[in-house]
């Protein structure tokens, strides 16, 4: 007959075996097969495989907020990539300023959790951006003292901070992708001829170019910008369609 501790002790090795055999050791480890420099590549290539099925299942969603579709394309990222790539995603996180308030911004992707920030990060803007006082905010926010502008706090080095890469994920909730594209391009060409004193400098390469597009459903395009220190960043922009089409 078994003594309670021993029972106890053969039901802890039991559970603790079961754990075990649970537990992925690869899971949100970096991959030693990615050369340096590389790692951006393959999550892109996972994010253009991933949002069409994200747009499948949440196309119908016209009226959501931006929080709720940005939930919702998280846990898809997740759950896409779970014991298959090295990629944590992780929702509104933190941009820690050099000076100021600190920043959030609306999806952070990490190799790892012991890391102090993102590798790469996504900020998120509904397509029109309501109230109407808002409508140019993927581009930039109607008070230079307030940021909010998607592509503007970019520049300003609040998002993706230090990064060479990061992205804009634009929920297009009426008209069409095409149609949002061009007002997109128009607003900066209006930034770009302003006269007005700004710290930030706009030129023809913050312009959107696109080199992917899935019959109005998801394009894709690219931009690179100069931040406010001079520094470099590309920006790749997912417009995607989620007006019940």
């Amino acid at each position: 007959m078994l003594t309670k501790p021993l029972v106890i002790f053969i039901m802890q090795g039991i559970n603790m075996s079961l754990l075990k055999d649970e537990y992925s050791p690869g899971i949100n480890i970096p991959s030693p097969s990615y050369e340096k420099g590389k790692i951006n590549k393959r999550l892109l290539e996972f994010v253009d495989e991933t949002l069409p099925v994200f747009q499948i299942e949440f196309k119908e969603l016209k009226s959501s907020s931006e929080e709720v579709l940005t939930e919702h394309l998280v846990k898809t990222l997740a759950y896409h990539s779970n014991g298959k790539l090295p990629f944590i995603f992780l929702q509104e996180i933190i941009q820690k300023q050099a000076k100021g308030q600190n920043r959030k911004v609306d999806v952070g992707v990490f190799l790892h959790y012991k890391d102090d920030g993102p590798f790469f990060s996504f900020e998120a803007k509904r397509l029109p951006t309501l109230p109407k006082s808002r409508e140019k905010e993927y581009v930039i926010g109607n008070d230079s003292n307030k940021p909010t502008g998607g592509i503007e706090r970019f520049k300003l080095n609040l998002h993706g901070i230090n990064l060479k890469e990061s992205a804009l994920i634009g929920y297009v909730q009426s008209d069409t992708i095409q149609e949002w594209s061009c007002r997109i391009n128009g607003w900066i060409n209006e930034l770009i001829k302003s006269t007005s004193v700004s710290e930030l400098l706009w030129s023809n390469s913050d312009l959107l170019v696109q080199n992917r597009n899935e019959a109005d459903i998801i394009a894709k395009f690219q931009s690179e910008h100069e931040r406010a220190d001079k520094s470099k960043i590309i920006l790749h922009h997912y417009l995607v369609n989620i007006n019940g089409g």
